[in-house]
């Protein structure tokens, strides 16, 4: 009995043990590619709008066609938003093969999680054909099955079912990949909507009554004449706080969760509503009623979207994600044709948002009140700009920079950084 006891505790201990021995590996099975161009910011760009169509359910043929490059473009843009990730696809008639590796945040010592998948032509939903992870061949329908009804426990209403029945068929020729689904209809009954809802209620952030409720009170405060309809966005961005700090909250974490809150409603009043609205609902109070449309930040209205949205997102998804959402929007400035260029006074105002949320979402519930009243203008929370490289073509981009990560990119954020830390409320 004694034995069996001991067999039993080696296998729950060893067997995790194990397993993450052999799914984690010392080198990626990919080299380190070239990071996201300019050129491949817009084909990333454009198969995202034209999945969304089909998501949502105004696409009635259902079918999202891509090229390999363009899979290989929206790897690549994820890559600048979630770090490290390294990614491929190979397009074919036998199927479509996907290569992924990625570290663990925070433990890049474990070394690497290495994914090498196929799915074969079907026209009877997603059919896996083989799957690798580290040094494991992995049984396909059982994995898949397992993963999908990993999914289903960690969303309100079974989010893996619905994503794998939604998937019809696949169709693969030299290059291209069709993937057929059944996407519902429009509005809230489409796919797009559905799996949006799920999301919002597994991420673990504010629910949209949280945030409406900041939100309104910055609509009321507008009307009253407390936040100014024009001229410097300054005081938006401190009232955000100073609402937080009067709750008088004892628990850190719920002075996190409030913080959070507050930023994002500050986001969708000065940054992009309809951004923020997408990922945690309709937020408006009054259609048309936009009290924060005119102010600016550094004289320029678009710093003043760049600030908020970024400190917004860095409370929805963590600041290397809002970094490098800030990242790929100046690549498509940059790539499209029109577009202003990549400037670094945009990604000043990313950097100095994300340090605002940061900083507020960091700080004890008994010294918030006391940093709050350090915001006496824009002096202390944004930057100056002089002399930032802006509205950058694509050949002066690649000329001066070569790619976004590369050494001489990387001195110039080190000293946007610099200028940050330099601020009163860093200090």
């Amino acid at each position: 009995m004694r034995l069996i006891f001991v067999v039993l505790i080696l296998c729950l201990i060893g067997g995790p043990i194990a397993f993450a021995a052999a799914s984690l590996q010392p080198d990626p099975i990919l080299p380190s590619s070239a990071t996201l161009t300019p050129r491949q910011a817009v084909q990333s760009k454009a198969l995202i709008k034209r999945a969304r169509d089909v998501a949502d359910g105004t696409d009635p043929a259902g079918r999202i066609e891509a090229t390999e490059a363009e899979l290989n473009a929206l790897i690549a843009t994820a890559a600048r938003v979630v770090k490290p990730l390294l990614g491929a696809t190979e397009i074919d008639e036998s199927g479509l093969r996907v290569r992924v590796a990625a570290q663990i945040p925070g433990v890049p010592q474990l070394g690497w999680v290495n994914i090498d998948a196929k799915a074969a032509p079907s026209q009877n939903g997603l059919e896996v054909t083989s799957l690798r992870l580290g040094r494991m061949t992995l049984p396909t329908r059982t994995t898949v099955s397992l993963a999908t009804g990993a999914l289903d426990l960690a969303t309100p209403d079974d989010l893996g079912s619905l994503l794998l029945t939604s998937i019809t068929a696949l169709d693969t020729r030299d290059g291209i990949a069709v993937l057929t689904l059944n996407a519902g209809g429009a509005g809230d009954a489409s796919l797009l909507s559905q799996v949006k809802s799920q999301l919002r209620g597994a991420a673990g952030r504010p629910t949209t009554a949280e945030v409406k409720a900041h939100f309104a009170a910055m609509s009321a405060a507008a009307r009253d004449g407390a936040l100014p309809r024009d001229g410097s966005a300054a005081p938006w961005i401190a009232f955000a706080m100073e609402r937080v700090a009067e709750a008088g909250h004892v628990s850190a974490e719920e002075k996190q969760f409030d913080t959070r809150a507050a930023l994002i409603a500050l986001a969708a009043h000065c940054g992009d509503g309809a951004a923020i609205g997408l990922i945690v609902g309709n937020l408006q109070d009054e259609p048309g009623f936009k009290p924060c449309d005119d102010t600016d930040l550094a004289g320029r209205k678009d710093l003043r979207k760049h600030f908020t949205l970024s400190a917004g997102l860095q409370s929805i998804s963590g600041s290397a994600m809002s970094f490098g959402m800030g990242e790929v929007k100046e690549l498509l400035d940059t790539g499209s044709e029109g577009g202003s260029g990549f400037s670094f006074d945009d990604i000043a105002a990313d950097r100095a948002g994300i340090r605002y949320a940061e900083t507020f979402n960091a700080v004890s519930p008994e010294d918030l009140g006391p940093l709050v009243a350090q915001i006496s203008g824009e002096a202390d929370i944004m930057p100056s700009i002089n002399g930032l490289p802006s509205q950058l073509s694509e050949s002066a981009f690649l000329e001066q920079y070569g790619e976004a990560g590369s050494p001489a990119y990387n001195r110039q954020i080190a000293e946007i950084d610099q200028r940050i830390d330099a601020l009163t409320l860093y200090r």
